[in-house]
Order: structure tokens, then sequence, then C-alpha cells
């Protein structure tokens, strides 16, 4: 159970929300064709390699219906495909093919470069103060929100 957060912590957390929301939205212009769900999906698969549906299912907070549409609009472009799973043969994995190796990177390049878009805007203390301030969500991406940090 989360431990009850006083007011500063939560006023951090719905500026930080709301700036890294705006910042998100503005790269998200990158991302025609799929969805951001699909693109989490094919991100995931990536970097873990051949997965379950249900284990991705999990993996990404949503329905087994909804991970099964999922897999199978990315498998109808290419991206994914299905073998079944040498360790068990009632279940299938489902890897990325090269294609969808090539559209995570060039999604997450196309990211990148409106980011560094944005960031060159910045005066210099702004840049040194993301800079500095790296670190820290680098760490609050990784906690696990189940246990200590």
């Amino acid at each position: 159970m989360a431990e009850p957060v006083d007011d500063s912590t939560a006023a951090l957390a719905r500026a930080l929300s709301f700036a890294i929301g705006r910042a998100n939205r503005r790269m998200l212009a990158a991302g025609e064709g799929l969805g951001q769900g699909h693109l989490n999906a094919l991100a995931t698969i990536f970097r873990v390699g051949s997965i379950r549906p249900g284990d991705l299912a999990q993996r990404e907070f949503v329905s087994a219906p909804t991970m099964t549409r999922t897999l199978r609009d990315l498998e109808d472009r290419g991206l994914v495909s299905r073998t079944d799973d040498p360790v068990d043969g009632r279940s299938i994995l489902i890897s990325i093919t090269p294609e969808g190796e090539h559209e995570v990177l060039r999604r997450r390049s196309a990211r990148a470069d409106i980011l560094a878009g944005l960031i060159d805007r910045l005066d210099r203390s702004d840049r040194q103060a993301l800079e500095a301030a790296l670190p820290a969500l680098e760490h609050l991406g990784s906690v696990d929100l189940d246990g200590p940090i």
C-alpha cells in the first residue's frame, strides 16, 4: 500500500506530470501510423525478446483481448511474428521482425529529434537544469510501485 503523499510531493507530481505530458504530446507527433499502445507493445517485445501474449498484456497493463487485437494488427503490418512455444505447446510466442525492429528504432530516433529541437530552444540554465535532473528522472523510471526503492 502506498504511503500518504505530502502536499509538496503532490504539487511536484502534478507539475512534473503536466510538463512530461506536454513534451510527450509533442514527441507523439512523430507517431504516424501506429498508436501509442501498439508502439509500447512493440518496444517491449524489442526490449525483452520473444514473449507470450498474456505476459505482454500484463507488462503493458492491458486486458488479454486488447493485447490480442494489438498483436493481430502488428502481425498484419509485418512487425511481429508468432511461433509455437517450445516449452508449452498450448501457447505461442510473439517475436519482433526485422521490420518491427526498424520501426522501433525509427520512432525512437524521430522522438529524440523532436526532443532535441525543443531542448535546443532552451536557454543555458534550463538545459543545465535538465541535465542535472536526468539521473533522478532515470531513477524515477525504474522505481517499483509495489515495493521499496
